[in-house]
């Protein structure tokens, strides 16, 4: 049985690595970067699948049945064949602006700083444009029936410069908005619930926060449950089996949610009774392992972490600065890109699912 924190996939010196995707079966594994190149490989052996892309890859997914791979390069989206990396389509999203997300499921969408597009996924044209008032948009995510998508706004860009930000949910079907949530400061990220009736949010407030998609009533925390303790929220993730939610600080730590109240079960690192804080740096990413058991998180001193409901670390694995983070469908591996290339941690195989 593997050990888990072994490295299935070493690093490669391709560059920074912004994107990364695993297919459904969690076999093959694609990144992409600031290389010009797509590389599509199995995890384990064989030789990569290299694709030539225009620009810098900033967004990578898979379709649900695993043939398609979607690519945000620079300002355009292309489809591809995932064995071959033939282009099905190819085309500008919105001219002049980079699409930093593309996101597959029962809807194909892809996301500038203002603007998130439902494409037609056999053709690549825009059925759909939902704008923003003013940009920019921080964070995208797709409900898992794919009929909703919330929106991170940061709107401290617009032209008076003030600090201000909201959590938007909207319709695909009819581009409508049905919920809204106004913390006192930009939305740095945001979560559905695996329902897609609720949706997470975190703030630069200093506030994490839970409320209803529809109406945009706030859940947690009450009023009277406002902590003053500063854990600068800036990255989340919803538990795939609906009932945790992991958020990373500015102070170091990853903390695991009660998704129904928002207690705080556990956090990592821990702390060594007595001793002083160490400082951790700031957690950049966190995801869930589809289990809904484990959790992980990378801070920008450089270490990713795997740890359990509790805070109690499987390893902590040191790499070099972690763009983005993904876990493979069934739990085994943990993707990263950094700022030197990709690699694939093994989680062992007790964590996966059968």
């Amino acid at each position: 049985m593997s050990e888990p924190g072994t490295v299935a996939l070493p690093a490669e010196p391709e560059g920074s690595v912004q994107a990364v995707a695993f297919s459904p079966d969690s076999i093959r594994f694609a990144r992409g970067g600031s290389d010009s190149l797509l590389r599509v490989r199995t995890v384990g052996v064989g030789a990569p699948l290299n694709v030539p892309v225009d620009g810098s890859v900033t967004g990578i997914d898979f379709s649900p049945d695993g043939g398609r791979l979607v690519v945000a390069d620079f300002e355009k989206v292309s489809l591809h064949d995932s064995s071959t990396g033939t282009a099905v389509w190819e085309g500008p999203l919105d001219p002049g602006n980079s699409v930093n997300t593309v996101r597959f499921g029962a809807n194909l969408i892809a996301a500038t700083d203002t603007l998130v597009a439902v494409l037609d996924p056999a053709t690549g044209a825009i059925a759909r444009r939902i704008t923003v008032e003013r940009p920019l948009i921080a964070d995208v995510d797709l409900s898992r029936d794919g009929s909703r998508v919330a929106l991170a706004v940061d709107e401290r860009h617009g032209g008076d410069h003030h600090s201000a930000g909201s959590a938007r949910v909207v319709e695909l079907p009819t581009g409508t908005e049905i919920g809204r949530l106004t913390p006192d400061n930009a939305v740095h990220a945001v979560a559905f619930s695996p329902d897609g009736k609720l949706v997470l949010c975190c703030a630069a407030d200093d506030t994490t926060r839970m409320f209803e998609a529809e109406g945009g009533a706030q859940v947690w925390p009450l009023p009277e449950e406002v902590d003053d303790q500063v854990t600068a929220p800036n990255c989340l993730a919803y538990d795939p089996k609906g009932k945790w939610t992991v958020v990373g600080g500015a102070d170091g730590f990853a903390r695991i949610l009660d998704a129904a109240t928002g207690t705080e079960r556990g956090r990592a690192p821990k702390l060594t009774p007595g001793a002083p804080d160490p400082g951790f740096g700031a957690v950049t990413n966190v995801a869930f392992s589809p289990t809904g058991k484990l959790a992980a998180s990378a801070s920008i001193d450089n270490v990713v972490r795997l740890f359990n409901l509790d805070g109690k670390e499987l390893y902590a694995v040191p790499t070099e600065e972690v763009l983005t983070m993904r876990f493979s469908p069934n739990g085994r591996w943990l993707g990263l890109g950094t700022m030197n290339g990709a690699l694939v941690i093994d989680n062992g195989e007790a964590n996966q699912q059968g």
